[in-house]
């Protein structure tokens, strides 16, 4: 789908607040945040960017496509591992420089290191941080349950995340 056909040019404050037109603001580096939550629970899932090639074929096929920061790529979400987030809901927030997925995602896995949602270690907070001994904050895992086992769906891939 070529995003120049669907992307509307931003015009004034009043067309992109109030309008009817898709004209989404990228940034600097070409990107938009992309914010992926469960479509029954409202679980948040992840957070991701999406450049304009990611977001139309977004729109094209239903399926999330991202752009992987880490490997300068587009990547379609369980195009390897087979977990598929298909969008139920795709909204536009109202400056539109960020957009929210709501998706099924088959096998009910989101996070590349094996877990449901990429949101699976807590922070202190408030009296619990003041609490904290001294030196980097320890984080607390919400959930050790694994829905997959990276090393089995992706082998020695190296992991994504830069350093």
């Amino acid at each position: 789908m070529d995003s120049s056909k669907i992307f509307a040019a931003r015009r004034s404050i009043e067309q992109v607040e109030e309008g009817a037109e898709l004209a989404p603001r990228f940034d600097e580096h070409g990107l938009i945040p992309a914010i992926t939550t469960d479509f029954a629970t409202g679980e948040l899932l992840m957070v991701g960017y999406m450049n304009r090639e990611a977001l139309a074929r977004t729109i094209e096929t239903g399926e999330a496509h991202y752009f992987s920061r880490s490997r300068q790529t587009l990547w379609h979400k369980g195009g390897t591992s087979g977990l598929i987030q298909s969008v139920r809901q795709l909204l536009v927030d109202d400056d539109q420089d960020c957009v929210w997925l709501r998706v099924d995602t088959a096998g009910g896995a989101n996070c590349h290191v094996g877990y449901r949602s990429c949101f699976y270690r807590a922070i202190p907070v408030g009296p619990e941080a003041a609490a904290a001994p001294a030196g980097p904050l320890p984080l607390r895992f919400t959930t050790t349950d694994k829905v997959f086992d990276p090393k089995v769906v992706y082998g020695d891939a190296p992991n994504p995340t830069k350093l």
